[in-house]
């Protein structure tokens, strides 16, 4: 893996006004690894993504960060919620949220979660093969269907279309069964995939919603409801579009091909939850390896890294120190020699003790993260900054 740039001075733009004096206060109470979630973080970019796209309800992605704090905030601003499995449901639920303002979006699910989740009250499920509007029969009215196809995923870090989306050939066939079974079709969905920087692949998906649409109507099938998906980039290493350079190009892809009678809804994660939480982490030994100097961290891959594996996210160092820069590995705390966070970036001489910030940590990282080795999970410290 090629090296990564440590950042000698901290911006403002990495910590979104992140008040340092404070987090040292902190850390005479709470020793590190902990996570600084901020919540004010997520109550502005879930305000700047609406007012970026004014046609589209927001239903957040629970997966990418289901904090307790992440729900609160956004319950309290009438956010709706992207769930995938009952205890995702159940969590919202507690959060006194009604299962009507909830879009079930796994499309393929096991009957079980199936049921329990249509008896609890969710109305809107997603599919992608054949196979799976035969569930659907079971439950009449109460499963609205939404037909979720492939798109290009060129432009996106995760590609969600090599495990899900209908080709968009097949969905005539899926029509016509839907058809067949009496399904309540409700309308169509996509995702562009995760951590999307290349607009083009959203206004091309609305097109070929627009298409699909059309299709839908000649066989007497009206749509309802079309699904945007999330994908909303945020920055880790470079540059990224801006929400309102997408925004702007996603509402006119919309004015112009879907019928402002057809209600729009999004699911964003990342961008949400993403930049809303910072990684501290420290130094508990270092060794010098094949002239390498190794540096050992009290978090890793089977905790809040978990998102280099399962994210391909590489998340930015961050330090005060302002000195000569050397090659080095930083390797996570576990016995699994596989628990290797960085196996080249450049670092600072460092010393056990030391503390490293890791930014934009708050997407597909806690939620993923393990026991692994008896070790604890990273604490969460939540404030209002």
């Amino acid at each position: 893996m090629k090296a990564i740039c440590i950042k000698r001075q901290p911006s403002h733009k990495q910590l979104r006004g992140i008040n340092l004096n404070r987090v040292g206060d902190l850390q005479q109470t709470i020793r590190p690894p902990f996570m600084l979630l901020r919540t004010g973080i997520v109550r502005e970019n879930l305000r700047r993504l609406r007012q970026a796209l004014p046609r589209a309800e927001v239903y957040y992605a629970v997966k990418a960060n289901n904090h307790p704090a992440i729900l609160d905030v956004l319950r309290s601003e009438g956010c709706r919620f992207d769930i995938s499995s009952a205890r995702e449901l159940h969590e919202v639920i507690a959060h006194g949220v009604a299962a009507e303002e909830t879009i079930h979006t796994n499309p393929v699910k096991s009957v079980p979660e199936f049921e329990a989740a249509v008896d609890a009250g969710v109305r809107i499920f997603v599919a992608d093969n054949i196979s799976e509007l035969d569930k659907f029969a079971r439950f009449g009215e109460a499963a609205g269907l939404l037909i979720r196809f492939k798109t290009d995923q060129g432009g996106s870090v995760v590609n969600l279309s090599y495990k899900f989306g209908a080709a968009v050939e097949d969905i005539d066939g899926m029509l016509d069964r839907a058809i067949a079974l009496g399904l309540p079709f409700k309308g169509f969905c996509f995702h562009v995939g995760s951590q999307c920087t290349e607009i083009g692949k959203y206004t091309t998906a609305i097109a070929t919603a627009r298409t699909l649409i059309e299709a839908a109507q000649r066989k007497g099938l009206r749509t309802d409801i079309l699904d945007i998906g999330g994908g909303f980039p945020i920055e880790y290493e470079g540059d990224v579009p801006s929400i309102d350079d997408i925004g702007r190009q996603v509402s006119e892809a919309l004015d112009r091909d879907i019928d402002p009678a057809i209600r729009v809804i999004c699911e964003p994660g990342r961008y949400i939850c993403g930049e809303a939480a910072t990684l501290f982490a420290s130094v508990i030994g270092k060794a010098v390896r094949e002239g390498t100097p190794w540096y050992y961290l009290d978090d890793g891959l089977y905790g809040s890294f978990s998102g280099r594996l399962f994210d391909q996210c590489v998340y930015q160092i961050l330090t005060n120190r302002n000195t000569r820069w050397e090659k080095a590995v930083l390797a996570g705390p576990t016995c699994d020699s596989f628990d290797v966070i960085y196996k080249e970036c450049l670092l600072p001489p460092l010393e056990i003790g030391d503390v490293l910030m890791f930014p934009a940590m708050g997407a597909y990282c806690s939620v993923s993260a393990t026991d692994f080795n008896g070790l604890r999970n990273t604490a969460v410290v939540v404030v209002d900054w």
